[in-house]
Parts: structure tokens; C-alpha cells; sequence
């Protein structure tokens, strides 16, 4: 009987001494974001029959469990996959904005307007040289400050690219490291170990990836712990990985210059089968949305307003003659020489101008840089008080030259950073709005699963006594061992 108590205690102080070190490295681990509090089960170990009577063997410990809820974890995935998305969307939204920022500078609208009112004064002092020289600076700071906003929104389509890059890097990295955990989980499984901070540290991961795009993690029938990108295909499955590739699109395979240096996301095994616009959410889709959106339709606009200024511009300009004297016959008509130049159809703005690249591409055209005489004021030769062509180049201010004849300059240009101001102003509502089911998801994973130090603490001491009561039962047998000892002696 003494032995069978030996037994029970031993199994009691085993299982106690568990319980205490469980407990110790949940109150270690209380400030420490992302574990999930552990819990003891205990189970009656298989009773034994001796003649008519069953005795009990004591106590074992079945496992130690995490607490932990997959539909919670889900929930919170999704919730930083689409809080992630939106606080990238406001941030590179941000940064487009602010290259039409007209607060504390002179934006395009401003710069236009003096070009424009810059004709109109001239069309008052025709002859003026000043007045000629204050157009053509005019023009150039309408030609630089497009070129700034194209140069401007290359540099954040560069770094949206980069970023890509960098981001599927990190899924790449992430998606090693849950393969490699669930070996590990499997091997540490299979000889009945405990494996709970393990699980932890994959659920950390797949947390990872989730900031840069939706997934969905599960177990499959086989027991496969499996991690989809949604709408894209599997990552991770079991111990292998589908890795990712980021890269930009080849010149061969460019059909616009805005798609110079785009970069495409792709399984590393199918390089001809991107997989960019399949991502929604998260940093990536963020990134991929602004760079496809926004960006390429305000460089579209851009373009067609820099095209349209340039064309309209020289349309009128050609038809006007230089400020220059002129040799006319006895009928009135200019005898052309070759020691003369040209005496007309010369543009104001460089031609030719393509569509495409016209923000980047525009310039005064040589004739405009090298004479200020060559900018026309008058519609006939030798008529110095002729102003026609000035005043019809800054009536173009308010004409509908944009859009099939449906905006002027100045529309186009509002529209485009009313647009961008819009979809900040969407996205800062989305931000705060995502941010808020974040933190609840937080908050219910942490109610579940956090460490409550009171709670542990009493724990701690429920153990203890466990642990004391289970020694002094022992050594309460090994006196009654002893006794019996005695007796025979």
C-alpha cells in the first residue's frame, strides 16, 4: 500500500511541478505580444483492480493546450490585411498629392495663369521687348513645373516599385519561416512534445504577411498546415513553399512608356503568369491600386494637358509673323529671303510632341529661345499695333482645347487634383474606420488568449499547495514504510 502511495504522490508532484512551470512561463511571457496563454490538462491516470476492489493511481498530465481560436485569428488577419491596406493607400495618396499641393507654393494653375495673363499684357504693348521677354520666362516656368509634377510622379512610381519588391521579399522570407516551423511542429508532435510557442511563433508570421496581403491559413484533411494568398494560390504547404517573384517589365514586353520599369509579381515557377491584380488588400494591393489608379490616370491627364497647351498654343502662333521689318513688293506682299529666316509659321512650343511623355517632353521651340522677336503678336506683316494673335493665344486660357471640347486647362488641371483630394479625404475615413476593427480584433484575441497575471498568480499558489500536499504524502508513506519495516525486524 505504501508503494501505491509512493506512486500516487510521485505522479501528484510530477504534475504539480508542471502546472508551476506552466504557469511561470505564462506570467514570463505577460508583456510579450503575440503568446498565447497556456493551460494545464490534467487526467486521472487507468485505476487497478486487486480481488473485488479498485484503487486509483494518481494524476497525469494529458497536455498543455494554448488558448487559442482559429475564427479569432482569421478575424484578426483579415482586419490587419485591410487596415494595412488603407493606412498605405493614405500614405501614397499623401505623397501624390502633395506634388499638387498649391498651399504654400505656386502650383500649375497659378504658373498657368500667368503665362496666359502674361499674353494678355503683351497683346496691350505689342512692340515691348520686356513684356516679350516676361512671356517667353513665363513659358519656361509653365514648361519646368510640368516637368516637375511628370519628375515628381516618376519618383513616387519608382518607390511604389521598390516597394513592391521589398514586400515580396518579406512574403518570400515569412513563408520559409512557417515552412520550416511546420516541420518542426510535426516532428515535435509526433513525439508527443509540446508545441505551443511554436504555433505562436507561425501565427506571428502569417500575421506578417497578412500586413502585405490577404491569406487564408488552415490545416488541410491531411493535416497540412497550409497558407493561401487569397485570390492567388498557396504559399506555403507543409514544408515547401511556392515562392514569389518581383520584377519589371522587360522592354520587349513594354507597350507604353508609363509601363517603362513596372514591376509584376509572379510565382517563381510561372514567370509568364502574373499574379499583380489578383492581390486586393494589404500593403501590396495598396501599392499595386495606386500605381495602376491614380497615378496612371493623372499622368494620362498630365500628358493630354501639356499636349493640348502645346498644340493649341502653336496652332495660332504659326498663323502670326515676326516683330521684325519686312521687305514687301510693290503690292504689299513680303518678298521672302533666305538672310531673313523665318518670317512665319513658327511654333511657340517644341513640335513635334507625342502624346505620350508630353509632360516630360515639352519645350520652347528653338526659334522662341533664341529671338524673342519670334514670338507673334500680329495676324499681318509690318503692322506694329497688330495684336490679334496675342490676344487669341490668351483667349485659350478659357476655351474648352481639352477632353473632346469639354474642359479648359484649368478645369482638366482641378479636376485632377479634386480627384486626388477625394480619394485622400476616402481613405483617411477608411483608415480610421479599419483602425478601429483592428483594435477590436486586438482586443479579442488578447481577452482569450493574454496572460492575466492575477489569474496566474493564483494559479501559482494553488500549485504550490499542491505541490507541498503531494511531498508531505510521501513522506507520510515513507513513514508508514518504515513502520513496517520495524515490525518485521
Amino acid at each position: 500500500m505504501a508503494a501505491d502511495l509512493f506512486s500516487i504522490g510521485r505522479s501528484s508532484l510530477r504534475t504539480s511541478k508542471k502546472s508551476l512551470a506552466t504557469t511561470s512561463h505564462n506570467i514570463a511571457n505577460a508583456n510579450n505580444e503575440g503568446f498565447s496563454r497556456q493551460v494545464v490538462t490534467h487526467e486521472v491516470n487507468t485505476p487497478i483492480q486487486s480481488g473485488k476492489n479498485v484503487y486509483g493511481t494518481g494524476v497525469n498530465v494529458k497536455t498543455v493546450k494554448r488558448a487559442h481560436d482559429t475564427l479569432l485569428e482569421k478575424k484578426l488577419n483579415h482586419s490587419l490585411a485591410g487596415h494595412q491596406y488603407n493606412e498605405e493607400r493614405t500614405f501614397q495618396l499623401g505623397r501624390v498629392e502633395e506634388v499638387f499641393n498649391e498651399i504654400n507654393s505656386d502650383g500649375m494653375n497659378k504658373i498657368l495663369n500667368r503665362f496666359f495673363n502674361s499674353f494678355r499684357e503683351l497683346s496691350n504693348q505689342p512692340e515691348n521687348e520686356t513684356v516679350r521677354s516676361v512671356v517667353r520666362d513665363n513659358a519656361n516656368l509653365v514648361i519646368r513645373d510640368f516637368q516637375r509634377i511628370s519628375g515628381s510622379i516618376t519618383d513616387v512610381k519608382s518607390q511604389i516599385e521598390a516597394k513592391v519588391e521589398y514586400a515580396v521579399n518579406d512574403i518570400n522570407s515569412q513563408a520559409q519561416a512557417i515552412a520550416n516551423l511546420n516541420k518542426e511542429i510535426s516532428r515535435l508532435e509526433n513525439m508527443g512534445g509540446e508545441t505551443g510557442d511554436l504555433r505562436d511563433q507561425r501565427d506571428a508570421a502569417v500575421r506578417a504577411i497578412s500586413e502585405l496581403a490577404p491569406v487564408n491559413a488552415f490545416e488541410d484533411n491531411k493535416g497540412q498546415y497550409v497558407v493561401n494568398l487569397v485570390g492567388v494560390g498557396s504559399v506555403v504547404a507543409g514544408g515547401m513553399i511556392n515562392e514569389l517573384q518581383a520584377g519589371a517589365i522587360s522592354n520587349d514586353n513594354v507597350g507604353s512608356y508609363k509601363d517603362e520599369g513596372r514591376v509584376e509579381i509572379f510565382y517563381k515557377n510561372k514567370p509568364d503568369t502574373p499574379i499583380t491584380g489578383s492581390i486586393k488588400g494589404g500593403k501590396i494591393g495598396a501599392l499595386i491600386q495606386t500605381r495602376n489608379e491614380e497615378i496612371k490616370v493623372l499622368r494620362d491627364q498630365l500628358d493630354e494637358m501639356a499636349h493640348g497647351l502645346v498644340h493649341t498654343t502653336n496652332a495660332i502662333h504659326r498663323r502670326g509673323y515676326v516683330n521684325k521689318e519686312l521687305p514687301v513688293d510693290q503690292n504689299g506682299n513680303v518678298v521672302a529671303h533666305p538672310s531673313l529666316g523665318k518670317i512665319t509659321g513658327i511654333n511657340f512650343f517644341k513640335e513635334p510632341l507625342d502624346f505620350e511623355r508630353a509632360s516630360e517632353m515639352i519645350d520652347l521651340s528653338d526659334d522662341v529661345k533664341e529671338d524673342l522677336n519670334n514670338i507673334s503678336t500680329g495676324l499681318a506683316p509690318n503692322s506694329p499695333g497688330d495684336n490679334r494673335i496675342a490676344v487669341a493665344i490668351s483667349k485659350l486660357q478659357h476655351e474648352k482645347v481639352l477632353g473632346g471640347g469639354n474642359k479648359t486647362l484649368e478645369e482638366s488641371y482641378l479636376s485632377a487634383v479634386g480627384k486626388i483630394g477625394l480619394a485622400v479625404s476616402k481613405s483617411k475615413v477608411n483608415f480610421e474606420q479599419s483602425g478601429g476593427i483592428l483594435a477590436q480584433a486586438k482586443s479579442l484575441k488578447e481577452r482569450l488568449s493574454g496572460v492575466s497575471i492575477d489569474e496566474e498568480t493564483t494559479n501559482m499558489v494553488k500549485y504550490q499547495h499542491a505541490y507541498n500536499a503531494s511531498a508531505k504524502m510521501i513522506k507520510a508513506a515513507d513513514e508508514m514504510f518504515d513502520s513496517v519495516l520495524g515490525m518485521m525486524r
